[in-house]
Order: C-alpha cells, then structure tokens, then sequence
C-alpha cells in the first residue's frame, strides 16, 4: 500500500523548482510579491493559501514572508510545532534550494500524509473520497482506522459530511446561527424564573428571585444568573473530556464512532473549518436539556431555570470565544494565551487542555498542557 501512495502521488505532484542558490530564490519571491513564500531546511514553501487557516493567525507568517522558518519551526515560541504541522508544512512545497557552497541540512525527504487530492484523502490502508460525504464513510472504518482518520487535522477547502445537499445544509453553522438560536430561549427560562410558582419543586431561593415575592432581589437573580454562567465552565469541561472526547474504549460500536465524528470528531479532523466551529442549534439544544435535568433535580423551582439561563447565556459567549481562538486576530494578552493553549489541544496532545474559555478547570483536574514536555518527531 506504501508504493501504491507514493505512486499516486508522484503522478499527481507538479514537479519541484530547483533554486541552484539563495540568490536564485530571491529572485523568484521578489518576482511573485502577492505571494507569501517561506524556507524550511531549504525546501521553498508557497503558504499564501494557508494564511487564513494558520491556527496562529496570519500575521505570524506574514512576518516570515522570504525568511527561513527552521529554527522557529523548533521552538517554543510563540508556539512550538508538531509532527502533524510539519506534514501539513509539506502540502506547500513547491521548491528545493541546492545550493553546493552551504552545508546540505535540508529535511529528509517524506510524503504528506495522509495524501490529499481533489477527489480523495488516502491513508494507511483506506481512502475516504471527497465527492462523497465522510458520515456514510466512517461506519466503514475500523476503530484502528476511525483514529487515524481524526488524529491527522487537515485543511481542506472543501469537506462534506452529507452527500445530499438536504442534509449538509443542517451541518454549517454560522457565528450569527447562534445568538439567534439561544437567546429565545434564554429570555423564555428567565421569564419562568421570575414569574412562575413550582410549588412543591421550589429551590431555597425561590421567594428571592419570584418578581411578585415581598423578599424578592435583584442582587439574589444576578447573583444566580452569574453562578449558572460559572457553572457553564464546568459544564464545557466535562463535556469536552468526557462526551466529546470519548475514551477510545468507548469506540468499538461503528454507531458510537458515528455519534462521536458528528460530535467532535470532525472538528478534531478540520479544525480551521469555519461553518463546524460553533455548535449546531439541534445537538445543542439536546445537550441543554441534558445539563436543564441536572440542574432542576440539583436546585429545582424557579432558581433552576435562572441557572439554565445563565448557563447558556456563558455557553453563547464559549461559541464565540471557541470561534475566535480559530480564526480570530490581536486581542489582548490574555486571548493570544488561550488561543495558542488551544491550538496545543488540537495539534500538540488532544488528551489534555479541555479549557476553552478559561484553563481554570484544567488546572484543577490535573489536565493542563505541559508545552516543555512535548518532544517534536522528526
């Protein structure tokens, strides 16, 4: 199967430049300047497709434009790089410098993988096709072959879950799907919680936050709407490690692969994707009422649905931020941290950094990313 890639891929490559001198390079980048070329080992780069999928920002290569990125490539910062990272590097090669008078250091020669076309993405031992959608696909993967296919992130133009149009269109979401989707329903339990009576179900706080109750507060119902905005980040860190990333024993049914590709799979496989980076209204709202039934047999009555609010109002506010840490530029300190922690969870260690509006919950379970403690395959 190895000479059957490498085959494939030598018939569909377009052949290398061959730069006998830096200077020759120059003169090619001074030749194309729309275009955002970078050196690694004196292999020649084109990465201008790449830039708005980099997932630590654009700028950083644009810094780099006609510079050599190998020890940069290295380091720890702003971010140290994987070997998923440099085979994705790899997709962008369009050239080789061979220039006799330096000492050779360039990168051994290896293949992308896995070995993406336009028609196809070829692995190991089984090919995915792109004309076709990846959810009827991956009932055919084995659990081997399901992990391999989510642990390589991509970036593709194009990835379709469904074939039929029907269906994809109920799996892009946009930024904007969100607010709409939630905020009704946010403004509904707030309703409820300030004017209904529940009776037997009544909460301890009940008579403080019921409007037409003689202890009623407003201090009390901010109070509980910020404790369900609090309880959300706990609420995304467990169902980020223990739902979306299901422990691989859990994967040995294709039906409970499938459930968790729609999940969180996909994300894992392209993660710069812009329509799959927001949660889809359907699945949130079962989510939701998951988290509500926990919510109301904890604290029960009026209380319950102030803390479902407030609760998914913060869960409005992670769907932006999680957008953002993809796709988002400058901000303050404190974001670009984040940003790169997350960027650490996808192309670094996908079994710890669940954190993704704050690492306060990594940091008390014991699952915070260690950057010094990643070695870099090469």
């Amino acid at each position: 199967m190895t000479n059957e890639i490498r085959n494939t891929h030598q018939e569909e490559a377009p052949a290398l430049l061959q730069f006998s001198s830096k200077q020759e390079y120059q003169k090619y980048t001074d030749a194309n300047p729309h275009r955002v070329i970078v050196t690694y080992k004196k292999g020649v780069y084109d990465v201008t497709d790449f830039l708005d999928c980099h997932p630590g920002g654009d700028e950083i290569i644009k810094d780099c434009n006609g510079r050599d990125i190998s020890d940069l490539f290295h380091s720890s910062y702003p971010h140290q790089h994987s070997s998923n990272a440099l085979r994705m590097l790899s997709k962008y090669k369009i050239a080789e410098i061979n220039d006799k008078s330096e000492k050779d250091d360039r990168a051994p020669t290896s293949e992308a993988y896995p070995l993406v076309t336009s028609d196809y993405i070829q692995y190991k031992d089984f090919r995915i096709s792109r004309k076709e959608g990846f959810i009827l696909q991956t009932f055919k993967l084995s659990k081997e072959q399901y992990l391999d296919f989510i642990h390589h992130p991509l970036h593709l133009d194009e990835c379709k879950l469904f074939t039929w149009k029907f269906f994809e269109f109920f799996t892009r979401n946009k930024w904007w799907y969100i607010p709409i989707a939630w905020l009704p329903v946010i403004a509904y339990f707030v309703y409820c919680g300030v004017t209904y009576d529940y009776g037997s179900d009544r909460s301890f706080m009940d008579r403080y936050i019921k409007v037409d109750s003689p202890d009623f507060s407003g201090t009390a119902l901010l109070l509980s709407f910020l404790f369900g905005m609090f309880l959300w980040g706990l609420a995304e860190y467990g169902l980020h490690r223990f739902l979306f990333h299901l422990s691989e024993k859990l994967l040995f049914n294709k039906w409970i692969r499938w459930f968790h590709f729609m999940l969180h799979g996909i994300h894992h496989l392209i993660p710069m994707d812009p329509d799959r980076l927001v949660f889809p209204p359907p699945l949130g709202y079962l989510v939701s009422f998951i988290v509500f039934t926990i919510w109301n047999f904890m604290f029960g009555g009026n209380l319950s649905r102030i803390l479902y609010a407030g609760t998914f109002f913060a869960y409005i506010l992670y769907d932006y931020q999680h957008w953002w840490l993809h796709h988002g530029k400058g901000g303050i300190h404190y974001y670009k941290d984040l940003k790169r922690y997350h960027n650490l969870h996808h192309f670094f260690d996908a079994d710890q950094g669940y954190g993704i509006t704050s690492k306060l919950w990594d940091y008390v379970f014991g699952t915070v990313i260690q950057v010094k403690e990643q070695k870099l395959s090469k």
